[in-house]
């Protein structure tokens, strides 16, 4: 005698899910119910007792040990089951079950290869659930002599070969079947056949697929009920009931499987019934969608092509649709809005309570409800569920989380049906061992630790108000350490406007929000940027260099500052033209200035130069005619003389300077002469103005570089090697840097040597003849230079005029004005772009004759002086460089000046003196970055001066 094995939970629970099939199932007495257990695994017997412990083997052996109530649990295993036969014979209080084991993770199969797989012969009162039966050759699934049996939540394959095979057959002496909630699967024979005799038969939320034969067949059948079934065949008639066949069809969906040309030469039907069966089956809340070579119906032998056909022929079908494009997968679910939603009837023959996957019916809000009964039974085996759900997590802003930075996690709720998310319930999970409670679908939490390269796994649970699970999810969140808060801001001008700052700044990533945001302009103006980075542009009232400051700080309490100086001044615009002339009476009146006179030359408004906004002006001022050693101070007029000087001279000399001088408030400038009489002649090479142009080309301001020769006509350099004639024009071509199409000028410093008599020379852009106006006069056998501030022609082209002997030219290149501005996105990055000038009033910050500026003594042969300018006459660290009237005096021998600023001393000179000489030369000289100046004596000893007029950002 075999020995009761106490109930288990699996066994609780095989009890459990037998309540939720449908038509056919019956409920046991589990007070008396034995479990046996079957797994081929190891320590299994088929003698067995088929305990827990010691399972069988097989399931043939367990089906011929059941006894009435009893449950049969079958392991999953990698290798099928041997086909069985069950002959079992349960009771209507105390059914046999033979049921899918819990746990293992892996199906039940049976496969019965050329034979049946899965035989009821002779059984009474068994439900299987949860086994899979297949044969590749012939019926998987068979009831012969078979009573009250329901086979249920399973799948059935066959690969028949020959039409006629079923996967499922049930016999004509069988009867109380019940196939619900499976999937049925063939390669080419029919889906399921009941043979003449057979009774009570329901088929209910199964699915049919690729049923190449036909799907479901019954002939001389008493009471077949098909309630919810989708049919989806390749080629034969979905459903046939022949042969006096009685029951009925509702809610089912038949429709083809794939695309695939059925080739059959007759006209398969949807929906066949003879006139045997006609008169005793009922057919209504079906959807049919036919082959391409089929039709919807065959009833009692007439074809009917449509539901309306079928209706008036038939009286059948009333609520049936067809033709309706289908086209759902089998086992997959509907699209919102299908018109097989809420249009079945829910008392149909056999309908069960849930659909193919054991889910609830439910009413779809946004579907109107075309059913009887309840309204909320869909057609076919699948039920459209309500689409709440938890379709994801928000992890806030920033895809990675930062320590210390609070980190919101907000569950992402789908719901089609309602915008109301009531009486939900979250429970939230970091991932660092910190959870959170919460109704409102959100929950914040603080990051203590960084995960390096892992990741927190962070998770969200989502239940209903009843307690019902709604559904989860999660996200990998990486915590970084908290980033420092740093902003960076950078200023430029441009020459079309030159007084107004854009500032382009940009705040580094903060998980943090910016709480505020200021931008100070070092003028008592300021700006409230709402974006993280962004450009703000700002027009200062006066030249001058100013620092910038943004202050930001953020929703953590930080704050960082970041700063930039910038210098806004005037923009150049060259132009050519004699201003003064005493000679002649040309802007003064036609006689010498006198000893300790003053010359007051009008600026604005003569020759072109505007009326208002000019800050300075250059021009080459030449004494002449001298009847005594003296100087010349050129300076703002209405304002104090300063000690600085910008000429040089003795008597019966000729000798320019370029002179670069604020205007005054009127308009005007001054020129004082110290000693003597002397003529003076100024030819205006352009000014400085603050005027915004976006149309006036010429506005330009200058790149300081460091000092290249150009020009040397004693070595060949960007010349022949030889001395120019008299009359002659010598073309110039800057280096390639220098070329550019934004270059409309260039700073030179000229000098001739070795002349034949005395000259004048002209440096001009070469179009037309030579201008009146001279930028360097020399004697024979003189070697003198002066800087020169020519226009630049197409090509980096500009020509030297000499007016009278052979003499040797020598230039060297100091800057360029550019109207390109740095910071321009369309510039081009190899050319150099230019910074505003801000004139001074002439200041002396070197002579080495008292000790301003350096020690009291000449700079020796080949001695080099570092000269500190940054913070003279107002002039910022990081000016790029300085304008400076540079004076040699006294020198011991011939010698010549070299001014510079960083890196070793360049192959160029600025001044050229002789022995004992005093000469003066304007200078474009490069600040290095200590702010110093450096300037270098060629031979003997010489005292320098070096005056201050401005300096470029």
């Amino acid at each position: 005698m075999r020995r009761r094995q106490p109930l288990v939970a699996s066994t609780v629970l095989a009890v459990l899910l037998g309540g939720c099939f449908g038509a056919g199932s019956a409920h046991a007495n589990t007070a008396a119910a034995t479990a046996l257990y079957v797994d081929d695994a190891a320590n299994c017997s088929d003698t067995g007792p088929g305990s827990q412990a010691e399972p069988f083997c097989q399931i043939q052996p367990a089906a011929q040990a059941a006894a009435p109530g009893d449950i049969v649990h079958i392991a999953g295993s990698n290798t099928a089951y041997a086909p069985v036969t069950i002959a079992s014979m349960g009771t209507a209080d105390a059914p046999i079950t033979f049921i899918a084991a819990t746990g293992t993770g892996t199906e039940v199969k049976v496969a019965g290869q050329q034979t049946t797989a899965i035989t009821f012969s002779g059984a009474q009162y068994v439900d299987m659930a949860g086994i899979e039966a297949g044969s590749s050759g012939a019926t998987a699934l068979a009831f012969a002599d078979a009573q009250h049996v329901t086979y249920r939540v399973a799948t059935v394959r066959t690969g028949a070969t020959t039409a006629t095979t079923p996967a499922i057959a049930v016999d004509g002496s069988s009867s109380g079947i019940a196939l619900t909630r499976d999937l049925v699967l063939t390669t080419r024979g029919l889906g399921f056949a009941s043979a003449p005799g057979a009774q009570d038969v329901t088929l209910a939320d199964d699915h049919f697929d690729w049923d190449v034969g036909g799907g479901i067949t019954a002939v001389g059948t008493t009471g077949i009920h098909l309630a919810g079934d989708t049919v989806s065949t390749l080629c034969g008639n979905a459903i046939s009931l022949t042969g006096g066949t009685s029951g009925s069809v509702e809610n089912t969906v038949v429709m083809p499987a794939g695309t695939t040309t059925c080739s059959r030469t007759d006209t398969p039907a949807e929906i066949t019934v003879d006139a045997a069966s006609a008169t005793h089956v009922t057919a209504d809340y079906n959807a049919l969608n036919p082959l391409s070579t089929g039709t919807d119906y065959d009833w009692a032998g007439t074809a009917y092509a449509t539901k309306q056909a079928f209706q008036a022929g038939t009286g059948q079908g009333t609520h049936d649709l067809d033709q309706t494009n289908v086209t759902i997968p089998v086992q997959g679910s509907l699209s919102e809005h299908s018109p097989l939603i809420d249009s079945a009837d829910a008392g149909a023959p056999g309908e069960l309570s849930t659909d193919y996957y054991g889910r609830p019916r439910v009413n779809d809000p946004l579907v109107g409800d075309t059913g009887t009964g309840d309204s909320s039974y869909d057609r076919g085996a699948t039920e459209f569920q309500d689409p709440l759900r938890v379709s994801g997590i928000d992890m806030g802003r920033y895809p990675n989380g930062y320590v210390g930075v609070p980190t919101t996690a907000t569950a992402q709720i789908s719901n089609p049906w309602s915008d109301s998310l009531d009486s939900f319930t979250y429970a939230f999970d970091f991932g660092d061992g910190t959870t959170a409670a919460s109704t409102s679908g959100s929950a914040t939490h603080t990051y203590t630790q960084a995960t390096g390269n892992s990741y927190n796994n962070v998770s969200v649970v989502v239940h209903k108000a009843d307690g019902t699970r709604l559904g989860s999810a999660d996200d990998s969140y990486q915590v970084d350490p908290l980033p420092a808060l740093t902003s960076t801001v950078g200023c430029a001008t441009s020459p079309s406007a030159p007084e107004t700052a854009r500032c382009s700044y940009d705040i580094n990533f903060d998980p943090y929000t910016i709480t505020s945001d200021q931008i100070s302009f070092g003028d008592g103006a300021s700006a409230s940027p709402t974006a993280l980075s962004d450009t703000v542009e700002h027009t200062y009232k006066a030249p001058g260099t100013y620092t910038v400051t943004q202050k930001i700080t953020d929703s953590g309490g930080r704050t960082t500052t970041a700063t930039t100086r910038t210098t806004v001044g005037a923009a150049f615009v060259g132009t050519e033209n004699r201003i003064l002339d005493t000679r002649y009476g040309i802007g003064a009146a036609q006689r010498r200035v006198g000893p300790g006179a003053v010359l007051r030359l009008k600026i604005l408004g003569v020759s072109g130069i505007p009326t208002s906004e000019v800050t300075a002006v250059t021009m080459n001022v030449t004494d002449t005619d001298a009847t005594a050693s003296s100087v010349v101070t050129v300076y703002p007029d209405g304002t104090t003389r300063p000690t600085a000087s910008d000429l040089n001279f003795q008597a019966g000399q000729t000798n320019p300077n370029l002179v670069t001088v604020k205007v005054g408030k009127d308009g005007y400038v001054d020129l004082y002469n110290a000693h003597g009489y002397v003529d003076l002649i100024a030819d205006l090479e352009g000014y400085y103005t603050t005027t915004s142009s976006t149309t006036d080309e010429r506005m330009s301001t200058l790149a300081a570089m460091t000092p290249t020769r150009v020009l040397d006509t004693r070595s060949g350099v960007g010349a022949p090697k030889a001395k120019v004639g008299p009359g002659s024009v010598t073309t110039v071509t800057l280096p390639a840097y220098a070329r550019g199409l934004a270059t409309v000028g260039a700073v030179l410093d000229v000098t001739v040597t070795g002349g034949t008599s005395n000259g004048v020379i002209s440096v001009y852009c070469g179009f037309g003849s030579p201008p009146q106006s001279s930028s360097l006069n020399y004697r024979a056998g003189q070697t003198v230079s002066n800087l020169v501030v020519p226009t630049v022609c197409a090509g980096g082209k500009f020509e030297i005029y000499n007016s009278a002997g052979h003499v040797n030219l020598i230039a060297d290149l100091q800057g360029l004005y550019t109207n390109e501005f740095a910071g321009d996105p369309n510039a081009d990055p190899t050319a150099p772009s230019g910074t505003p000038f801000v004139a001074t009033a002439p200041t002396r910050f070197l002579d080495t004759r008292n000790g301003t500026g350096a020690s009291a003594k000449p700079i020796g042969a080949g001695g080099t002086l570092a000269v500190k300018v940054a913070g003279i006459g107002g002039i910022p660290l990081g000016a790029s460089a300085v304008l400076v009237n540079l004076t040699g005096t006294g020198p011991t021998t011939a010698t010549h000046l070299t001014a510079f600023g960083d890196g070793s001393m360049p192959n160029v000179s600025n001044l050229n003196l002789t022995t004992g000489e005093t000469r003066p030369v304007l200078a474009v000289v490069p600040i290095d970055t200590n702010g110093n100046i450096h300037i270098h004596n060629a031979n003997g000893s010489v005292n320098v001066i070096a005056d201050l007029e401005g300096y470029y950002g």
